[in-house]
């Protein structure tokens, strides 16, 4: 689970800006929005992120998917490659050459807290660190410093110094290590690749691509659970969809162009050996009949949305993953997004402590009903184009009679556009 993340000189966050899921205080407040750890560590299930546009929201998921990426993949890099993902603030030239900062604090699958910071430019990883908490004091694993040998903690087991002869200026040793078989690596390198997940949905080709690769999941795992409860979703949800059919294509209903490589082939084949088609009720004299097979293709952008974020959703709360999502909202009706974020709310439909966090312009969400103030957060953008994070328990005097959706649209909580509107009218 997440516990804090911080980004510094990443894009519009320029200062240190900071996400918790700690709650602030107030047990009293939809409690069921929260869990508790064995270090009575009181975490929050979900947390909503407002702001207009440009104001940074989507930077702050941004970070935290180039954290995951770094952990995941660098150590794949090769030697002289460029750390692509090195985006640093551009409106201040002190900033626009320095590292860059991320931070994180969570619980692994161990159910132990670790403290994970990594500084990179374009060419080097300048700092990195991990920590972990066998017991309330945070104990060493490594630290490493540019040009200097990494400092190991006695606690770390393994081929430490094999690993760091290896290691490029691009890779992060918690991934070399993990990957060269350190034991304590494990763990906390899983985290970020199996139990992470973010997702920007931006188009309905990215949601058929995410529909395919959790068709092709379900189908080669055989998960008949996620398989069923993806079922349920789509009934419930009141789309006349009454079941999803998962079929293997034949190879050779895959039309290509004979001149392409065969490895190309390979993986258009691998990725379109399967379809998903929909199935409807059809109806004769006002009584269901027979079945309706619908191509994925012929259901509407709400439908195929549903589809692809219910996949990842059910997902996450089957394996207790941390699901970052931009435009969760995007083509759902707000029902239907009320509905998948009370999943992570409800103790039954989330067992294994999964958690959102998403970004939205969708201000029926901004209800008490649903989200502690803890849970609600906003992103300002300063006079110099850097983004202010900030929590609705940071605003003093927000009395729970108040709506917040009132007080937002109001300007109360900032994180608004200013639109001059007389302005714009007078210039025609």
């Amino acid at each position: 689970m997440l516990i804090e993340f911080s980004a510094e000189n990443f894009r519009s966050l320029k200062e240190k800006q900071t996400l918790s899921m700690l709650s602030s205080g107030r047990v009293s407040e939809h409690p069921e929005n929260l869990t508790v750890t064995k270090d009575n560590f009181r975490l929050n299930k979900s947390s909503i992120i407002y702001g207009r546009n440009a104001s940074g929201k989507t930077n702050l998921l941004r970070a935290l998917q180039v954290l995951e990426y770094l952990v995941s993949s660098s150590s794949n890099f090769k030697l002289n490659d460029r750390i692509s993902r090195y985006e640093p603030f551009k409106l201040d030239k002190k900033s626009s050459d320095k590292p860059i900062n991320l931070e994180i604090d969570f619980i692994a699958k161990d159910n132990i807290r670790y403290h994970y910071s990594v500084s990179y430019t374009e060419t080097d990883i300048i700092k990195e660190s991990l920590l972990f908490y066998p017991k309330k004091q945070p104990t060493k694993l490594f630290i490493r410093e540019k040009s200097k040998p990494i400092d190991f903690g006695t606690s770390l087991k393994g081929d430490r110094r094999g690993v760091e002869k290896q290691l490029l200026n691009n890779q992060l040793f918690l991934s070399k290590g993990a990957n060269s078989n350190i034991e304590q690596l494990k763990t906390p390198f899983l985290f970020f690749a199996k139990y992470f997940f973010s997702r920007v949905f931006r188009n309905t080709d990215s949601d058929e691509n995410l529909i395919s690769s959790y068709t092709k999941f379900i189908a080669e795992k055989k998960d008949t659970k996620l398989k069923e409860n993806l079922d349920k979703l789509v009934r419930i949800a009141d789309t006349g969809i009454s079941s999803i059919l998962i079929n293997p294509v034949p190879t050779d209903q895959i039309k290509l162009p004979e001149n392409l490589p065969d490895d190309v082939k390979k993986q258009i084949y691998e990725r379109y050996k399967y379809e998903i088609k929909t199935v409807h009720k059809a109806f004769e004299e006002g009584k269901t009949s027979d079945d309706v097979f619908f191509q994925l293709k012929d259901e509407s952008m709400g439908t195929i949305k549903l589809l692809a974020v219910g996949g990842i959703i059910l997902d996450a709360l089957s394996d207790g993953t941390v699901l970052i999502i931009d435009e969760l909202d995007k083509s759902l009706h707000p029902l239907l997004t009320r509905l998948l974020i009370k999943l992570f709310h409800n103790p039954k439909t989330n067992p294994n402590n999964a958690q959102l966090i998403f970004a939205t312009h969708d201000i029926s969400l901004l209800d008490k009903e649903l989200f502690r103030r803890d849970q609600i957060w906003f992103t300002e953008k300063e006079t110099d184009g850097a983004t202010k994070l900030y929590s609705l328990s940071d605003i003093k005097g927000v009395r729970k009679e108040f709506s917040y959706e009132k007080l937002y649209l109001s300007g109360r909580f900032g994180g608004t556009p200013v639109i001059n509107e007389l302005d714009f009218i007078s210039s025609f």
